[in-house]
């Protein structure tokens, strides 16, 4: 079985470079252009079923996506964000305005440290495994998963063995495509590719 992990295509918040958890945005133009790129590029990999987050940038994509793939969306909250609790859509000064020792710790990437008020990578990690392992008791061959950055290197840091502060040495680009083979027989899995980009490549250049 292979799992096609989909980032949402580009919201404004994401243009600007400020940090998005799963307060929601709707995508811009250029996102829903990227999404049609990742449709076209997925049509050929025969894709027996979406599964998608509830956030509505992830939906905005997955339908877009499924114009190319004519399959069936399954909504799944599990798949959302991580929580950035207070610090959702702050820019990295504002988050040291009243929160400066604490700021200044979890910037350090040492740790798998919880947002304030919000989750840590353990915490996405479990609700997201739960959806992997219901799937991997399906008889698919072929599944589109489209939901977030946070949440796709995540789950690759529990895939790969690593400590989940281990996911910010990761860059998953919007509407990249990283790659995920599950050989359910032999209980083994292998990470083929990570945030592989070259649909965009056109868009991109423009």
């Amino acid at each position: 079985m292979n799992i096609y992990l989909l980032r949402h295509g580009q919201t404004n918040i994401n243009r600007d470079g400020i940090f998005q958890g799963d307060i929601d945005r709707e995508l811009n133009e250029f996102g829903k252009k990227q999404a049609e790129l990742l449709g076209k590029r997925i049509q050929k990999y025969h894709i027996d079923i979406i599964y998608s987050s509830d956030l509505g940038r992830v939906i905005e994509t997955s339908k877009i996506i499924n114009t190319y793939t004519n399959t069936e969306i399954i909504l799944k909250e599990e798949l959302r964000e991580i929580n950035m609790g207070t610090w959702d859509i702050l820019s990295m000064e504002e988050r040291y305005i009243n929160n400066e020792a604490y700021a200044t710790e979890w910037h350090k990437h040492l740790a798998d440290l919880s947002y304030p008020n919000g989750e840590c990578g353990k915490d996405v990690s479990k609700r997201v495994m739960k959806v992997i392992d219901d799937i991997k008791k399906r008889q698919y061959k072929n599944v589109a998963i489209v939901t977030s950055g946070g949440t796709i290197s995540i789950l690759l840091c529990e895939i790969l063995g690593l400590e989940q502060y281990k996911r910010f040495g990761m860059q998953i680009d919007n509407c990249s495509i990283s790659v995920v083979n599950y050989d359910i027989k032999n209980n083994k899995q292998i990470v083929k590719c990570i945030n592989d980009t070259g649909h965009l490549e056109d868009l991109i250049l423009r």
